[in-house]
């Protein structure tokens, strides 16, 4: 399908708020890197037949779809000891440390949903174009840079999907060429030394945001879309081979009547803005870097018109859930969860980390203001939905009025298609299961000796029905550990421990086969538990 912009998947500023993109890379100390080194051309390769073999979806873009903050399971004061999720492992992408430092590939990022293999090649502090940023920091951008061993994102790609069956790539860009970092920065000064003064009336931000900004941000991102279709296209790819999906930026904080504190809100809540400036945000600031992108797409689409794109709207997805929201509370404190393993801890914490302002325990500032765990779990969910068994499609990604987690331990989220139309929320491949496998929540993230249990149901189970229980790691083999007779009702459950040997950031998988004597009847999902 081709893209439209239709009115589901436009964003509106009664739903937009802003902040936001501080985002797409707070670099340390809110800097915004100089050194926008022009990158080479992309060298002409000779088409190759698309790759065989397994589908892959890959993300490419900046710190909204690195995963960037993904350690992080809340927000708590004084301490971080009940809301890290993943560990010090959280962001290794290359065994024991980052493939680029500092890109923030997070093992929690919406890429790797699971019904199909995933790479994850976007980089925090990116822009549209591959720089350094002010602290010698590598930052890949979508393009064809190719020095001393450092490549773009679009070279990466390219070079990537000429060995594997590539079929939807998701990209989020442009937030840090509107220099976000320093809209934030500038919007916590203004509110820590006055709480009427308006960061939106700042000469320098309004450079940031000016008509003639917004016309150079949109034609480095129509540009970048261009990068990521070359690098499709030098992989022997045709446009009708793969679809491109941009996600579009969600709102971190609430408007000013969602409000948790009145006053000290950096203090309390690490949210130090202005009520004028958080409804400035929500009613143009985010808008404005959502239209640019959806804009930009149009212009890209119009010089390539068989460019497949769909749009992934998740401004709304975190609705009643971002930082500092009345509706939610920080971890241990009154009306919050003691720690992110308590049930219920996905709709009683905030889904995006504090602004930090003194790099206080293991956090950075660069994580700043996006989406922590449950964001990054959340937009997961949705990603697995536009995905939809390969026949990719577009919406709008928001959460489920219900709440909840799903089996999988990610917030319950629906996507609306074209037309109001709610997509599925599993995806083909699990609803083909009739085996199941429950990791009961949360489990995602365990430690080397400690244990869970995989518990679930075969329907239809008969007298002769057994199941087994399989584990893998870091792309080793399938094991078989244990096999059983189903129970009442075909119930099973199987206790697993994770091996005291086992390092920290190696993911184990789990699946369960159901067979009636030794026939295979049914195969579950996959279930990852990753140790921290």
């Amino acid at each position: 399908m081709l893209f439209r912009r239709s009115r589901a998947l436009v964003p509106t500023t009664a739903v937009i708020s802003a902040a936001v993109l501080a985002g797409a890379g707070l670099a340390p100390a809110f800097a915004q890197a100089a050194d926008r080194t022009a990158p080479p051309a992309a060298a002409e390769v000779s088409p190759n037949a698309v790759p065989g073999g397994e589908p892959w979806v890959v993300s490419v873009g900046d710190s909204f779809i690195s995963g960037e903050a993904g350690r992080w399971a809340g927000n708590e004061s004084l301490t971080t000891s009940g809301i890290d999720a993943l560990g010090r492992a959280a962001y290794w992408d290359a065994g024991d440390r980052e493939s680029i430092e500092r890109c923030h590939r997070s093992k929690s990022a919406a890429i790797h949903i699971g019904v199909v293999r995933s790479l994850n090649l976007a980089c925090s502090g990116a822009i549209t174009s591959t720089r350094f940023d002010a602290d010698g920091n590598f930052k890949p951008g979508i393009d064809f840079y190719d020095q001393g061993g450092r490549k773009g994102q679009a070279l990466m790609l390219q070079e990537f999907a000429s060995q594997n069956n590539v079929k939807m790539v998701a990209l989020s860009i442009g937030g840090n060429d509107f220099h976000f970092a320093d809209i934030v920065s500038q919007c916590v000064k203004d509110y820590l030394v006055s709480l009427t003064s308006r960061c939106q009336d700042s000469a320098t931000v309004k450079s940031y945001i000016s008509e003639s900004a917004a016309d150079r941000v949109r034609q480095n991102t129509a540009g970048a879309i261009l990068n990521v279709a070359s690098a499709m296209e030098n992989a022997g790819y045709a446009d009708a081979d793969w679809t491109l999906v941009l996600q579009l930026y969600p709102q971190p904080l609430p408007v000013a009547g969602d409000m948790r504190y009145d006053v000290l809100r950096q203090t309390l809540g690490g949210c130090g803005f202005g009520n004028a400036d958080l409804d400035w945000a929500a009613a143009t600031l985010l808008p404005l870097v959502n239209d640019t992108f959806m804009t930009a797409a149009l212009q890209a689409q119009a010089q390539r018109p068989s460019l497949r794109v769909e749009v992934m709207d998740s401004s709304r997805a975190f609705g009643g859930r971002q930082l500092c929201h009345d509706a939610v509370s920080r971890v241990g404190t009154d009306g919050g969860v003691a720690n992110w393993q308590d049930q219920g801890a996905a709709d009683r914490s905030e889904w995006v980390m504090e602004i930090n302002i003194i790099n206080a325990f293991e956090t950075y500032q660069q994580e700043s203001l996006h989406p922590n765990f449950w964001g990054q779990l959340a937009l997961r969910n949705c990603y697995r939905q536009v995905w939809n068994g390969g026949n990719v499609q577009g919406g709008a990604c928001q959460r489920a009025a219900a709440g909840g987690v799903t089996a999988d331990c990610e917030p319950n989220m629906t996507l609306v298609t074209a037309g109001g139309r709610t997509a599925a929320a599993t995806a083909a491949e699990t609803r083909a299961s009739k085996a199941r496998v429950r990791l009961r929540c949360p489990g995602i993230s365990l430690k080397s000796g400690e244990e869970s249990v995989l518990r679930g149901r075969v329907t239809p189970a008969g007298s002769a029905t057994t199941v087994t229980y399989q584990v893998r790691w870091d792309g080793t083999s399938w094991k078989s550990k244990g096999t059983s007779a189903v129970k009442a009702k075909g119930h099973y459950s199987f206790p697993i421990v994770i091996p005291r040997s086992a390092p920290a950031g190696r993911t184990y998988e789990w699946r369960v086969i159901a067979k009636s004597g030794t026939k295979v009847v049914a195969t579950s999902g996959i279930r990852r538990t990753l140790v921290r």
